[in-house]
């Protein structure tokens, strides 16, 4: 049979293979997707004017790659306005005041205090650094300012920059560090620092939240191709030569041959390496390098009535507990809304290998016992929950990770790679990744 032709084959319906379809929409596009939903790791679910969460949840400001694209779709991104740096520890909560002061609030030994304070200033000082290192130059690509952000202190890990701390303190920072699914004593010490930036300096960082949930992004950059996403596709081989690039699937049980100018491969980096033929060695080399960790989050909705004392919270570190992180999602509609909330939690890195082959519904309940031991008050008011696994989930820079960064952005002919295993952004550099290759694939 003769091979189906096209414009443009993207594989992968995750933000980034969505982003480059949305800017080729104009043309003979096919999105080729093994799940049966479009988004990737991005996932929520609306109910009523609140949405229930399990992926990404915080992105870049207007002037990012992913807040132009917000506004050409039509996704109303909203500037968080809760804290984000609100700390749950042995049943006592602290959210307001400066952070400086958090120790002597933390019920914490003597010794766990003091190095909690010494640690703190070390970090604070680390972050300036950091803040000034990652501020885009005028005129300053994209590829050339994550390149640099990757250099930052990439010699060592996050431990071997701050030592072995002391356990009480050690909880702490790992929860935070974890969120990007790798330990302390794993990844770069510069993308640690980067994670602290982000969280205490959020007008500089992830501080916006989409009203109705990120799945709105996602069906909107997915709207106009309509039957051109085609589902439960297994992809098998990838190759290419002057006149265009041949895809080899498994369309639901029917095999099926691909033929276009160009492809735009968005499937996670050791996937990427299998699927395509006749990568350059060392790009091959560095595909197989990326390091991703697991990831479960879950979702929860409530019923309580009016005004709650976590409304003006946004993020809440949970030390020493079965997850890492606690998330308000209603928060941004504040104050307008009243009437029920929706959380999200999740365990990633080794909280997450523990308990990843557990029952969904035993991971929910000690989910919802940890948000129940955070909010008392929420005992009797959880009405929806839902679990979703990843893994492999997000990639983490390495030490030494920015070594690989050149052959991971080295043009490949009609292949061109998309995701967010090429920085350190999520999806900041999916979007960013994506356009890019559209682009390259429009010249051929």
């Amino acid at each position: 049979m003769e091979p189906e032709q096209h414009d443009v084959i993207v594989i992968g319906a995750g933000i980034a293979g969505l982003s480059a379809a949305w800017d080729l929409r104009d043309r003979d596009v096919v999105v080729l997707e093994r799940a049966r939903r479009v988004g990737g790791r991005i996932w929520s679910e609306q109910r009523g004017d609140l949405w229930l969460n399990l992926g990404a949840h915080v992105y870049a400001g207007d002037d990012s790659a992913a807040g132009t694209l917000m506004r050409e779709v039509g996704a109303e991104p909203r500037d968080i306005p809760g804290v984000l740096t609100g700390v749950s520890y042995k049943g006592r909560l602290v959210a307001d005041g400066p952070l400086e002061l958090y120790p002597f609030k933390l019920p914490l030994s003597l010794r766990g205090r003091a190095e909690f304070v010494r640690t703190g200033l070390r970090l604070r000082k680390l972050v300036a650094q950091y803040g000034e290192m990652a501020r885009q130059r005028p005129r300053e690509q994209p590829a050339a300012l994550q390149q640099r952000m990757l250099e930052f202190m990439d010699d060592r890990s996050f431990t071997d920059e701050l030592g072995v701390l002391h356990p009480e303190v050690d909880a702490f920072f790992r929860c935070t560090l974890t969120r990007g699914t790798g330990e302390p004593e794993q990844i770069a010490a510069g993308y640690g620092v980067g994670y602290f930036h982000l969280a205490w300096n959020k007008e500089d960082g992830l501080g916006r939240n989409i009203v109705g949930g990120p799945q709105t992004l996602i069906d909107g950059l997915a709207a106009p191709h309509g039957d051109r996403i085609r589902f439960g596709v297994v992809v098998n081989r990838i190759t290419q030569d002057a006149d265009g690039v041949t895809v080899e699937c498994d369309d639901n049980g029917t095999r099926r041959t691909l033929r276009a100018k160009a492809a735009i491969v968005t499937t996670p980096s050791h996937v990427t390496a299998e699927l395509v033929a006749g990568l350059p060695a060392a790009t091959d080399a560095a595909l197989r390098a990326i390091t991703y960790g697991p990831m479960i989050s879950a979702a929860f909705l409530t019923d309580e009535e009016g005004p709650q004392r976590w409304d003006d919270i946004y993020a809440i570190a949970t030390p020493g507990r079965a997850t890492s992180m606690l998330f308000n999602m209603g928060n941004v509609l504040m104050p307008q809304r009243h009437r029920g909330s929706s959380f999200m939690s999740y365990s990633s890195a080794d909280l997450a290998r523990r308990i990843m082959g557990e029952p969904d519904e035993t991971i929910l309940d000690t989910y919802q016992a940890e948000l129940e031991n955070v909010f008392p008050e929420l005992q009797g008011h959880v009405v929806e929950r839902l679990l979703h696994r990843t893994d492999p989930g997000i990639p983490y820079p390495f030490v030494g990770r920015s070594r690989i960064q050149p052959a991971l952005m080295e043009p490949l002919g009609r292949v061109h790679l998309a995701g967010d295993y090429l920085g350190s952004w999520y999806a900041e550099t999916s979007v960013w990744t994506g356009r890019q290759a559209a682009a390259a694939a429009k010249q051929q």
